[in-house]
């Protein structure tokens, strides 16, 4: 194989830091190889993939040292899929490719169905792009970047805004699209499980910006594991190893941890708050661009409760969360928050007792630094300045963001764009706080230490309603799981309950944490087998 792109001693300073977020990186990349790029949050791995790309410095400035080898034709997939949409329709921005590849328009149509059929995006092709949730966008701007047919396919966690299910099918979608094109490929994911399987080599970043390792996944899982810990990367479920061991080693040291993480959460009744509602929703209807998504949903929360609400793309989770927050409008329906309607509250009074965050965190900012973004708060609400400064302080530590207090929000990296967007939502001490995915984005010593802050806030009485796609989180720290599900609650009780209930959750489209699984898997390999002995009767 021929090299196909790459960089020698390759380093990159944003304008506004003060050191380089990439130190002489050398890196090259063959044709058709899958890179998988990992590090922990701020590492440099979106970095890398915009300057292979020529994103940087061609739109973004940056300076830059050293030598680059880039392709003409380079797909990418953002975070953010809005970020790189430019037409209000499906088909028109598909389109919008094709005629980057000067594709008649009389063969468009054709390709745009095939397209959207490779992502899983079974909708109307003129769809407005507005109408679609976030995960939908997601496999949207997939399937933009296939229509372009390109030399390399840059992938930022393209899995990011999906659910479990989701994210398994878009990357059997981008395995098979490899498979069948020998597409070059370099990814960044957080989600390890059904996509290092296939990569050719494994990129390990540190906290400074610089290779580690460098080589076959397996090699580098097994040597660098330690490291990986360390800088807090999310570490496989389950390769290099293969699910049938678990099934059929009785003594294989994974399961047995797996079983220990199951018989430690089966029976346990965790704190469900302190008995007393908070907010009360009842009859609760909502629509998203006038047609229906929830209807006749009644939820109780109360003081100290910690619950999570999941349910696939589209479900109306965000929806649901933005209503309790006051920031949209349901059809019908009353929501009581300290026992007084919400549409009574006063907004200055309202927010200073509920905290919300947005599954964008860019949508939160409005200061010129990450400083004044947390302290802004403090500052509408008149507190003393030594407070405000003293408590701003504790915030920036308690984050990991204290080094870079006097950046712009919008210089962070997306991860520390994540940690910024919860810091802000914590300096009033509110009664409830609503979360959208508050770890998405997040590597796992940031996903650990924000969901630990929680957990304390939790304790001190702060209610927790959390969107999340992360069933993991949902076993551990939620009271309560909230499954929407075809416009209803469908489900509202214990985690365990879920998860232990395997014909609900196939019914509901949810996958359950793997020490689920694989009991569910034990107990069905067991009944295999004693169906196999039990003796013949006529």
């Amino acid at each position: 194989m021929s090299s196909l792109l790459g960089c020698n001693h390759l380093s990159v300073r944003f304008f506004e830091d003060k050191e380089p977020v990439l130190k002489k990186v050398t890196l090259h990349i063959n044709q058709g190889e899958k890179v998988l790029i990992l590090g922990p949050s701020g590492s440099g791995k979106s970095t890398i993939i915009s300057v292979l790309a020529g994103i940087i410095p061609e739109h973004i400035e940056a300076y830059v040292s050293g030598e680059v080898i880039r392709r003409k034709r380079a797909g990418v997939l953002f975070q953010n899929p809005d970020t790189q949409f430019c037409m209000q329709h499906v088909d028109e921005e598909i389109a919008f490719s094709l005629e980057n590849r000067k594709v008649p328009r009389e063969q468009m149509d054709g390709i745009i169905f095939e397209v959207l059929e490779t992502v899983g995006l079974m909708i109307e092709p003129h769809t407005p792009i507005a109408n679609l949730s976030g995960g939908m966008k997601q496999r949207l701007a997939l399937a933009c970047l296939l229509a372009l047919e390109p030399e390399v396919l840059f992938l930022d966690e393209p899995t990011a805004q999906l659910d479990p299910s989701g994210r398994k099918e878009v990357f059997e979608v981008i395995k098979n699209t490899a498979a069948r094109t020998g597409q070059t490929m370099v990814m960044v994911e957080h989600v390890l499980d059904g996509c290092i399987e296939w990569m050719d080599r494994v990129i390990l970043l540190n906290k400074n910006g610089q290779i580690i390792a460098d080589g076959k996944p397996e090699m580098v899982l097994r040597q660098y594991k330690e490291e990986m810990r360390e800088a807090g990367i999310w570490i496989p479920q389950v390769y290099p190893c293969k699910w049938e061991e678990f099934i059929q080693n009785e003594s294989h040291p994974r399961r047995l941890e797996l079983i220990n993480k199951y018989e430690s959460q089966n029976g346990i009744e965790k704190s469900g708050g302190l008995d007393d509602p908070l907010l009360e929703v009842k009859h609760l209807e909502a629509a998203y661009n006038k047609e229906t998504i929830l209807e006749n949903i009644d939820l109780t929360v109360n003081k100290g409760e910690w619950i999570a609400v999941i349910g696939n793309n589209g479900a109306g989770k965000s929806t649901f969360l933005k209503i309790l927050a006051h920031l949209k409008k349901s059809k019908k329906g009353d929501i009581h928050f300290h026992g007084k309607a919400l549409k009574k509250w006063r907004e200055r009074d309202l927010y200073q007792h509920l905290g919300f965050v947005f599954q964008n965190p860019e949508l939160q900012f409005i200061n010129q630094t990450v400083f004044d973004e947390i302290s802004f708060s403090g500052m509408q609400y008149q507190w003393k300045e030594a407070d405000i400064n003293q408590r701003t302080i504790e915030l920036l530590k308690e984050f990991g963001l204290e080094p870079f207090q006097n950046q712009h929000p919008f210089s962070l990296s997306f991860g520390q764009k994540r940690r910024l967007s919860v810091a802000t939502m914590l300096l009033l001490d509110q009664d409830i706080l609503l979360l959208d995915e508050p770890t998405f984005g997040q590597d796992a010593k940031s996903s650990h230490d924000l969901l630990q802050v929680l957990e304390k806030r939790k304790k001190e009485g702060t209610s927790i309603i959390m969107v999340t796609h992360d069933m993991d989180i949902v076993d551990q720290y939620a009271d309560k799981v909230v499954v929407l599900h075809q416009k209803n609650i469908a489900f509202s009780d214990h985690p365990y309950l879920l998860f232990s209930n395997q014909e609900l959750c196939k019914e509901l489209a949810v996958v359950p944490p793997l020490h689920y699984q694989l009991i569910a898997d034990l107990k069905e390999a067991g009944d295999n087998q004693k169906q196999r002995v039990l003796p013949i009767t006529s």
